[in-house]
């Protein structure tokens, strides 16, 4: 289960939720480094250059220029247009490639005023509906390769493109990035009409990792941590081109004098994990279970005395809400990339793999440092079961429970804990999408109670408020399969996973 605490906070303020967990509250959580939000009436300069970094043309034929680019009605307009601007030189060249300057349109880019290395990059864009048109969203660094590119719509307004561009990587290892050595991967979000509406485009960066997101689902993930290694701190470009790779397969320039084009933003959000005090540090994960510490057996985990140097492991952040756990030169992993419940935990070299990374999840029942441990790739916990550490499907209790203790910190010391007062909710119909919770509950009488439904990837169904009510019916689209109920107040917190038909 997702750290749910954090997540109805993320549901009731109306922030579009990460299909990420936040590190433990101990650690600190995610915060938003960088946002525009696009109001008044002129671009933020202190964000923003008014057009690309390096100067108005790039490998298309419009010639971008501070005045196709507006602020208004909350909206960021660039806006592509069928005319020669007066200072536009008559052809430009780019990649071996000459192109008439025919148009005039627009660029933004937060080079020497914004950079990030490792997050979640999110932009909310509609597209301009004319073909010929080239919208982008992108980041880059000093020098090409290597790219990010969050979303390209060169073609038809269904498709949207989504890459990294890198240089080769035998190249790359004995020589550098080399833009004439270029390579790729990615693909295409082929969806609705994203000329028609606003849509999300998101993309999760983590060492060896990328994630892209199309209205907050997962589109693609890619571990390629040679590649994906080339990329250092980057800045965020918007720009819509003209022609070009827009109109490679034979489509016309729609863009006509009386016809202008717009590329529309609502939102550009940057959000990073602050920096764990964990990072790097030394640790030994003690099983609240077992009374005893997680140690390295060769390439097994086992429970063994705290005080034994083969308890001592390392936990490193790796950007983006995950971290790996090394037990020496190894790391703690589900052998074979398994995602069957109850497999057993071992460990390996580093990889980068999403078997190999964790969830750390604060229990705030606890005064102390208690997490639990969850697999990226599985959604699976790390617990004990007769002495062993399994991994298994979702946390029972105490077994699931691991205290972390600093390196000179005494095991044997009380474990202090505050159990909070709890419901017991549970589900006595659902018919037509209406769902009725009767919870069981001992607390205050004038409790105001909050009730939040989630899938079990994290996202918020709805999320209500009631007072003193013996019976909550919520009228809501539920999905059929596992759900959770989180019934919450001021002297209780309770998440129950509930399936239904």
């Amino acid at each position: 289960m997702k750290n749910i605490k954090a997540l109805i906070a993320t549901c009731l303020v109306g922030i579009p939720t990460l299909l990420v967990a936040n590190p433990p509250s101990n650690y600190d959580g995610w915060e938003l480094v960088f946002s525009d939000e696009f109001e008044g009436n002129s671009l933020d300069k202190s964000k923003w250059n008014p057009t690309y970094n390096w100067g108005h043309t790039h490998n298309h034929q419009a010639y971008c220029v501070e005045e196709n680019v507006f602020v208004e009605n909350g909206l960021l307009r660039i806006k592509g247009e069928a005319k020669r601007h007066p200072s536009a030189p008559a052809t430009c060249s780019n990649g071996g490639n000459t192109y008439s300057l025919d148009y005039t349109s627009g660029a933004i880019d937060t080079q020497n005023k914004f950079k990030v290395k490792y997050g979640y990059i999110e932009g909310r864009f509609k597209m301009p509906k004319q073909l010929g048109t080239w919208p982008a969203f992108w980041t880059l660094q000093d020098g090409w390769p290597p790219e990010i590119d969050i979303f390209e719509v060169p073609h038809a307004r269904t498709d949207h493109h989504y890459y990294l561009h890198y240089t080769n990587t035998d190249w790359y290892a004995s020589h550098g990035s080399a833009w004439d050595h270029e390579a790729s991967f990615g693909g295409v979000h082929k969806g609705p009409d994203k000329s028609a509406d606003f849509h999300n485009y998101g993309v999760a960066w983590s060492e060896g990792n990328l994630s892209f997101y199309f209205d907050d689902k997962l589109v693609a993930s890619y571990n390629r941590p040679s590649e994906v290694g080339q990329l250092s701190a980057q800045y965020i470009i918007i720009n819509l081109a003209i022609g070009g790779w827009a109109t490679s397969n034979g489509n016309p320039i729609e863009v006509t004098s009386s016809n202008p084009a717009y590329l529309e933003c609502d939102w550009v959000r940057v959000w990073q994990p602050k920096q764990s005090t964990l990072t790097k540090e030394t640790i030994r994960l003690y099983s609240i279970d077992q009374k005893q510490c997680m140690q390295a057996s060769g390439n097994d985990i086992v429970l063994g005395d705290c005080n034994d140097k083969a308890s001592l492991a390392t936990i490193t952040s790796l950007g983006s809400g995950t971290y790996r756990i090394n037990f020496g030169d190894n790391v703690l992993e589900i052998p074979n990339e398994s995602a069957e419940a109850g497999r057993s935990v071992g460990l390996w070299e580093w990889n980068g793999k999403s078997h190999q990374q964790l969830y750390l999840e604060g229990q705030d029942q606890f005064t102390e440092k208690v997490i639990t441990l969850k697999f990226a790739h599985s959604n699976l916990y790390v617990q004990t079961a007769k002495g062993d550490v399994i991994q298994n499907s979702f946390p029972s209790g105490d077994a699931a429970y691991w205290r972390i203790l600093g390196e000179n910190e005494d095991p044997t010391s009380d474990l202090k804990e505050e159990r909070s007062k709890t419901a017991s909710p549970s589900i006595i119909s659902y018919q037509n999408q209406l769902l009725t919770i009767t919870p069981s509950l001992h607390f205050i009488s004038n409790e105001t109670l909050r009730i939040s439904i989630y899938t079990m990837d994290g996202r918020c169904l709805r999320s209500v408020e009631e007072i003193n009510r013996e019976n909550i019916q919520l009228d809501i689209d539920i999905p059929s399969g596992a759900v959770i109920i989180v019934i919450q107040g001021e002297e209780f917190y309770e998440a129950n996973k509930v399936i239904l038909p």
